[in-house]
């Protein structure tokens, strides 16, 4: 009896040691359970992968004790996995742990998408920071989803760690959570870039219509004054020359004055066709231009008395600067004296009191050319758009003084073919303009 009773005092005492170790192991697995109840969570209701990898790496650090941990995530397009957090280790040592896709550990064959303990030589000296001095072990825990390897956890572990069945279950549940969340922070981030890029390019467009319904309008109103320019000498033309034919001139000096009016007006109509011409050319890339060096004071000499004899005002007065020592210029004589024949006309033209002058500045390797005038100015709202196509300072100018608005857009092409450039600045409307172009010295 005494045999039996010691035999059923061990039996009791071994079954309580394994209610008591069944107890611990229920309890751990009930904290797991709890711990990635929490965790799933968390997981579901964020979209962000750096805050996914954050969660998973407090979870990995607290819950299985890990020395040393680090988790990566594929980034940049899928060319290789970037270190995002780090446990045990500083930002810099963690953070230059950049590794290689599809396989990070090239060197040595692995089954990717199984958790498994890493060899001391499989990841050479790549991972020797989370390694460490103590020569911990290295447990390699991946994020796959749809045979897709999203990231991956290392973790450093004590040497004689090894690994329960519920502690097993909880990383492959982890791992699992993990995956998904990666996955679908990474169809979020997609999708929120698709989603920005279809809004900057609707923004695109919307800023291209509305570009495109301005330039309509303009070439509108630059084709209705077009026709009106055109048909003023054209009509003066076919009037004067009607008159003389018919002979209603009292003597041969009013016949002459009629036969100049109409050259006149056949000058100017040959200046409005020239400049459409030369729009066209620049439209189809076909405008040229022959850089030389060139006397810049010959040129004016030779601009001085067609600018003279232009219209203008009663009063208005014309200066010219000094002409000597002006050096030479890189430009196309006959395409300079058609710039600033048309800034001089436009001056002349918009000047109803005061002056126009030419003056010229030397700077450090080039010749700047500036034609001041008194005039009727320009807006600043009106400056922005001056040197665009089909576009004029002023609406109602164009009616009241004339021109295609053609002149100063060709005379900006014709500027920068030859290596300078033009510019306008006016304080405003009746303050007048100052018209400023650069060559460079030869």
């Amino acid at each position: 009896m005494l045999a039996e009773l010691m035999q059923t005092q061990r039996q009791l005492t071994h079954a309580m040691h394994e209610t008591r170790e069944l107890r611990t192991k229920l309890g751990r697995r009930s904290h797991q359970m709890q711990v990635l109840q929490q965790v799933s969570e968390i997981l579901a209701a964020t979209s962000k992968g750096g805050q996914v990898v954050s969660v998973v790496l407090d979870v990995l650090a607290q819950e299985f004790h890990c020395q040393r941990a680090v988790v990566w995530t594929l980034e940049d397009g899928g060319a290789g996995y970037v270190p995002k957090e780090g446990a045990g280790l500083t930002r810099a040592e963690w953070s230059a742990l950049r590794l290689p896709a599809p396989n990070p550990f090239p060197a040595t064959p692995l089954v990717l998408f199984q958790s498994q303990w890493l060899d001391a030589g499989c990841d050479g000296e790549s991972l020797g920071s989370i390694r460490g001095a103590d020569g911990a072990q290295l447990y390699f825990i991946p994020f796959e989803h749809q045979l897709l390897l999203l990231g991956f956890a290392i973790l450093a572990m004590p040497g004689d760690r090894r690994w329960e069945d519920e502690d097993l279950d909880s990383i492959t549940i982890l791992q699992r959570q993990a995956a998904i969340s990666l996955y679908n922070a990474w169809l979020f981030r997609d999708l929120s870039e698709q989603r920005d890029a279809l809004q900057r390019q609707t923004l695109e467009l919307e800023r291209v219509n509305e570009a495109l319904r301005e330039a309509d309008q303009l070439k509108s109103e630059f084709l209705a004054l077009t026709s009106h320019e055109l048909r003023t000498p054209l009509t003066g033309i076919l009037g004067f020359t009607r008159l003389v034919m018919d002979g209603l001139y009292n003597d041969a000096e009013e016949m002459r004055s009629m036969l100049q009016d109409s050259y006149t007006s056949g000058q100017h109509l040959l200046g409005l066709l020239n400049d459409i011409l030369d729009l066209a050319k620049i439209e189809s890339g076909k405008l040229e231009v022959h850089p030389e060096p060139f006397c810049l004071s010959v040129l004016l000499e030779e601009v001085k008395p067609i600018a003279e004899a232009y219209p203008r005002k009663h009063g208005v007065e014309l200066f010219w600067p000094d002409m000597s020592h002006i050096p030479e210029v890189v430009v196309d004589p006959s395409r300079l004296k058609q710039v600033l024949l048309n800034l001089l006309s436009n001056a002349l033209k918009f000047t109803k009191t005061g002056s126009v002058s030419v003056q010229v500045e030397r700077h450090p390797g080039i010749i700047t050319l500036l034609v001041v005038d008194t005039g009727i100015g320009v807006s600043l709202e009106a400056q922005t758009r001056l040197f665009q196509k089909f576009a004029q300072a002023e609406g109602g100018h164009s009616r009241e003084f004339g021109g295609t608005g053609l002149g100063l857009v060709i005379s900006k092409h014709l500027m920068e073919m030859m290596g300078g450039t033009i510019s306008l600045s006016s304080e405003g409307l009746g303050k007048g303009s100052t018209l400023r172009i650069t060559m460079p010295i030869a």
